[in-house]
């Protein structure tokens, strides 16, 4: 039912699409056109020529805080998953050169052990020569000592024998004094007797 305002068959009408809006624009453009690249910049394209990345989109300066944190944990797992494939050649890698250092250090530890055994036994038999030098200086003194001490006690007897002679000499002189002395007096008596008076 038509509003009573309407023109006849306007419900109709509206439903029926006019010539003009069924064309389709043609693809040659009007003339007095201007092609898209040298038109104005407000009516230049918005899209872009190429689709661009979307870290390069998102990476701009009106990026909310988040959204930068949010990228950045993005980026560093990424990273970490660039380096996936390199950690078993890394822990390879890492476990030879641990296992050289250990084999070096045991080398050395071999080495250094042999040298302060030969150290060692050089040391024992440095002190095994100076002990036998010390012994023989020791016995070489104490003999020397004994000796001194021997010829000490020599000396004494030899003064002792000396001194007995001595007095056995001195008792002989003072023998002989005394019968000499003795004899002189019986003389005299004897030649006063016989001188006459």
């Amino acid at each position: 039912m038509a509003t009573p305002n309407s023109p006849p068959d306007s419900t109709i009408q509206s439903t029926v699409a006019s010539p003009a809006l069924a064309r389709r624009r043609p693809n040659e453009r009007p003339k007095g056109s201007l092609p898209t690249y040298s038109r104005p910049q407000t009516y230049r394209s918005q899209n872009p020529p190429h689709a661009l990345r979307t870290s390069s989109l998102l990476t701009g300066r009106y990026l909310s805080k988040g959204t930068k944190d949010v990228l950045s944990r993005q980026h560093g797992v990424d990273d970490e998953t660039k380096q996936v494939p390199k950690r078993p050649e890394d822990v390879r890698d890492g476990l030879r050169e641990d296992t050289q250092d250990v084999l070096d250090f045991f080398s050395n530890l071999a080495e250094r052990s042999i040298y302060l055994r030969q150290r060692a036994e050089k040391a024992s038999d440095d002190i095994t020569k100076e002990r036998e030098r010390f012994q023989g200086i020791v016995r070489e003194e104490l003999g020397k000592m004994d000796q001194n001490s021997k010829n000490i006690e020599k000396g004494f007897q030899d003064y002792d024998q000396m001194v007995s002679e001595f007095e056995s000499l001195k008792k002989a002189k003072a023998q002989e004094i005394h019968t000499s002395r003795t004899a002189y007096r019986d003389l005299r008596r004897e030649g006063r007797r016989a001188a006459p008076r």
